[in-house]
């Protein structure tokens, strides 16, 4: 885990026990004797997120619809400072497939003071991120959330004339299809010795797959880049598994790409990276 990121401890659920009482219902012993959540159970998460939020970065409101991804905060706030890292300061980000929970731009915001643009193809995760973004102070100001119209377009028609950014971000969707994404949560929480239905952590059908899965989702972000290289200063996206990145190098240097760099990321026994590129 980043060295920067204020997660990298575990929690103390003795005190964040006492800030939301709620989270009692979900905790568990771990084989070590120690005090956990059953993240098999998406409102746990939803309740520890809100109780972080809360306690470290002063929100007051922040809420995710039933049907939409609970996105844990430790590995989403690590990408944020790896993004810190690869630029001076980007001052303004955007983030493709924001969701619901609007969580890239909310801390980037409170850990960096950027200004973000989110994007969506969802109406109601837009709908949603732009509540989050109003009904909090801190955050205002500094966000804005637009609506992707067009499924099969990712920087065209968000990105508009004369705006510049130091930096886009994205998660990508991994899965072709909503059967892969739940065989693949079904797969996990078995490795795991427990039972559940797949989707623990939620996820709506824009949040979890793509025609062509992940791999072709890159490949599209890769081509539609040189367009805006003008106006972006760096592109850069999550890569779940290593197998792809071959895959986008190729594609890079057939679009141009001036510089190519890939930043590993881990927490835990999850290892992923982020792909980052720019032109000229």
């Amino acid at each position: 885990m980043h060295p920067r990121n204020r997660y990298r401890d575990k929690h103390n659920f003795q005190e964040l026990l006492h800030l939301e009482p709620g989270l009692a219902e979900f905790t568990i012993t771990t084989p070590a004797g120690k005090t956990s959540l059953d993240f098999t159970e998406r409102k746990a998460l939803l309740l520890l997120n809100r109780t972080l939020l809360r306690r470290d970065y002063r929100l007051r409101h922040w809420d995710v619809p039933e049907g939409h991804l609970v996105p844990p905060l430790p590995g989403r706030l690590d990408y944020i400072h790896a993004l810190a890292d690869l630029t001076d300061n980007p001052e303004t980000v955007l983030d493709i497939g924001t969701g619901a929970s609007l969580i890239y731009p909310v801390l980037g915001v409170m850990e960096y003071g950027w200004h973000f643009v989110g994007t969506d193809i969802s109406e109601r995760a837009v709908k949603v991120a732009s509540a989050i973004a109003r009904m909090n102070e801190p955050l205002k100001k500094y966000i804005v959330v637009r609506r992707q119209s067009d499924p099969g377009s990712i920087f065209r028609g968000v990105v508009r004339e004369g705006e510049r950014y130091g930096a886009t971000m994205c998660n990508p969707p991994f899965y072709e299809s909503r059967g892969d994404a739940e065989a693949a949560g079904r797969k996990k929480w078995t490795k795991l010795g427990r039972q559940n239905s797949g989707l623990s952590f939620g996820g709506s059908d824009s949040e979890l797959w793509t025609p062509g899965g992940e791999r072709r989702f890159l490949r599209d972000m890769i081509r539609e880049s040189p367009a805006f290289g003008s106006q972006i200063e760096w592109f850069t996206t999550l890569v779940s598994k290593r197998g792809y990145l071959d895959a986008a190098q190729s594609e890079l240097e057939r679009v141009g790409a001036g510089e190519v760099r890939i930043i590993p990321m881990e927490q835990g026994n999850k290892k992923s990276r982020v792909l980052a590129w720019r032109f000229g």
